[in-house]
């Protein structure tokens, strides 16, 4: 089994050698190494051929019995073995020749991919301007060294505008009024499409976790059509640029929104949260609960703008923010007078 291993050590003479040796007794190989100076410390991040039986905890306490800090190890497949830089020159040739994203090769380049782990409480965010100004914003598990920004930002600098490494779609000035309405299977390839052109920020306030691209079907479908509640968009024109999830559960009635960066500022949010609080007065509901992480003071916003006086409450990591839904006027899907708006309640 391959294991990539990245750990921090001070920068003096013997500890790399301590490493080894400890490596060595232990029957683990050392196929290669990169080292990314950060004085007075080092990162060096390793891939070692580790006994069969062994796991992640046990190559982790390897290297933190080696003198090793915030040791992170994940496992690999025979195609991680390649050389750093021939893989940053054949990452220009995907882009160039066969029309790759940026965001896929620096994924493959930088391991960014979400963790599979319980719990998983964080990750470090890398910002990349391309030449028009625009910025691409990438992230993962683990802290991205100096070294390996300058990397990024120089293959973003040298590809410029090149194969999918465009800006997101930008509103004009005049256009179609916004639709909020309910989603249906004909909405799955929009939905996925939308959270691909949603920047990582965006798509983590959402899912409280780096969102993995392109989105599966599997979970469109799911967005689309909810198991206990209602999916939703916002279109423009031909466009759709926000989605909201309305959900009923053991508690009571949740919503979760999206809306995409080049049309965030622009109302739609509230919009969005005026449909869902209207559609979930129509099913009986008194209260609506939108979860958030903390500091998302954009939800706050909305919910300000929307009109309602919210209730806010911290629950293990998350905010849920809950209006009142007495006084709305319950609608159907299609925004029309719920024929049970009398006796909703």
């Amino acid at each position: 089994m391959t294991w990539r291993v990245r750990t921090t050590l001070p920068d003096r003479p013997g500890d790399l050698a301590r490493v080894a040796t400890t490596c060595g007794d232990a029957g683990v190989n050392i196929v290669s190494m990169q080292v990314f100076p950060t004085s007075p410390r080092v990162t060096d991040e390793l891939v070692v051929s580790a006994p069969d039986g062994w796991d992640d905890l046990r190559v982790a306490e390897l290297f933190e019995k080696a003198g090793g800090e915030d040791v992170v190890v994940v496992r690999l497949g025979g195609s991680s073995l390649a050389d750093p830089t021939t893989s940053y020159l054949d990452a220009v040739r995907l882009v160039l020749d066969e029309g790759r994203a940026v965001e896929d090769v620096l994924a493959d380049l930088l391991g960014t991919q979400p963790p599979d782990v319980a719990d998983y409480s964080g990750h470090d965010v890398l910002d990349l301007t391309r030449r028009d100004g625009t910025t691409l914003r990438i992230s993962r598990a683990f802290a991205f060294t100096p070294v390996e920004r300058a990397r990024a930002q120089a293959l973003v600098s040298l590809l410029g505008d090149a194969g999918a490494d465009v800006p997101l779609i930008a509103p004009s000035a005049l256009g179609d009024a916004p639709l909020v309405r309910e989603t249906t299977l004909a909405d799955i390839d929009a939905v996925a499409a939308l959270h691909g052109r949603c920047s990582v920020a965006t798509l983590y306030r959402r899912y409280e976790t780096p969102l993995r691209m392109p989105v599966a079907t599997r979970f469109a479908r799911r967005l689309v059509l909810p198991e206990h509640g209602h999916g939703l968009a916002v279109q423009v024109g031909l466009d759709l640029v926000g989605h909201g999830v309305l959900e009923r559960g053991d508690t009571g009635w949740t919503l979760q929104m999206l809306v995409e960066d080049a049309w965030q500022g622009r109302g739609l949010g509230t919009q969005l949260l005026k449909h869902a609080a209207g559609r979930a007065r129509a099913d009986g509901a008194e209260h609506l609960t939108l979860i958030s992480g903390r500091g998302n003071d954009t939800l706050l916003r909305t919910v300000g703008n929307a009109g309602f006086v919210a209730r806010v409450e911290r629950r293990e990591g998350q905010v849920h923010v809950t209006v009142p839904l007495r006084g709305v006027r319950p609608h159907d899907g299609a925004g029309r007078p719920a024929p049970s708006a009398g006796a909703a309640g």
